[in-house]
């Protein structure tokens, strides 16, 4: 009995031990330090715009899409010179595009590029360990899942076909709470470094894509060639106020993008949206660090890319 009491708490204790390395691992995966380095003409090409074009090299895609309980994307990784870096381009709901799945297996490794539309969308939820480096040479990509912090996400056009039609709900998916990734996109840290001609961003990985929450309107709505920004307070579903003041991104002619051209300051959409930097602000800390140098410690500046909507009156009330 004794031996089998002795056998029974090494078990036990060998379980714990199994917990906490798993904990520690998981904790230093969140605080690792990922470094971006942009080309700063790519910053500011692309910090007030939605959308990047790019002939886009498949390397890797999913046989299928996701199933809907798991987000109901396609991914899809590649190069293109354009991005610069490892990218992975997603169709949102792509098992309603059956067509656009076959066009994308049909020039996967065979070095032949397809021309996309999209988000464009940098964010650190894969960046793994390794540096990211614009215009670094990039070996084939060999995994549907590389390291990687450049995304067009979700695609919207391909070829000549347009997906706007995806950017929808994803029914059976249960997106992210608001609170909990509103508070950490709030405390994300970054240091911005300025380099001739480029400029690095170091920061922590970053998740909670497919959020849920509430937008009312606070500001002006600025038109771009590709989408519109506007500038909105975050509710939780309840109406709660999480975030004061934050840019959501607008893909033009997509569902969201129509529903919000029409409201006014004050007027609400519960939402669904996925982060990425805000190219904006780290154009004005660029200009700004050798003046300000606390600028350049801030924490990470982010939007929200929108991209399903719907009317909401019933927890709008200021």
């Amino acid at each position: 009995m004794a031996c089998k009491t002795r056998f029974s708490n090494l078990k036990l204790v060998n379980y714990w031990f199994a917990v906490v390395v798993v904990l520690v691992s998981a904790c230093a995966t969140a605080t690792a330090q990922i470094e971006i380095t942009l080309k700063n003409t790519f910053i500011e090409k692309y910090k007030g715009r939605a959308t990047i074009d790019a002939n886009f090299t498949v390397d890797k895609a999913h046989k299928k899409p996701n199933a809907p309980s798991k987000d109901a994307d396609m991914h899809i990784a590649g190069r293109a010179s354009e991005i610069g870096l490892p990218a992975v381009a997603e169709i949102m709901n792509a098992a309603s595009q059956p067509d656009s799945v076959d066009a994308i297996h049909q020039v996967e490794g065979t070095n032949q590029t397809i021309a996309m539309t999209g988000a464009w969308r940098i964010w650190c939820e894969h960046g793994g360990s390794s540096q990211q480096v614009q215009g670094a040479k990039l070996d084939k990509i060999t995994t549907t899942n590389p390291d990687h912090v450049f995304e067009i996400h979700p695609i919207t056009h391909l070829g000549q076909t347009s997906l706007l039609e995806t950017l929808h709900a994803i029914d059976g998916y249960q997106p992210k709470d608001a609170s909990q990734a509103f508070l950490s996109y709030e405390n994300k840290k970054s240091h911005v470094g300025l380099k001739k001609g480029k400029t690095t961003i170091t920061t922590t990985m970053g998740g909670f894509n497919y959020v849920d929450f509430i937008m009312r309107i606070n500001g002006d709505q600025r038109e771009a060639t590709d989408g519109r920004f506007v500038m909105a307070q975050v509710l939780d579903l309840d109406g709660n106020l999480l975030v004061q003041n934050r840019r959501m991104v607008f893909v033009k002619d997509s569902g969201p993008d129509k529903l919000v051209k029409a409201l006014i300051r004050g007027s609400c959409l519960r939402v669904l949206g996925i982060p990425r930097i805000d190219l904006s602000v780290i154009s004005w800390r660029m200009r700004n660090g050798t003046a300000r140098p606390e600028v350049l410690d801030w924490n990470l500046p982010y939007e929200m890319i929108v991209v399903a909507a719907q009317e909401e009156t019933e927890n709008c009330q200021e």
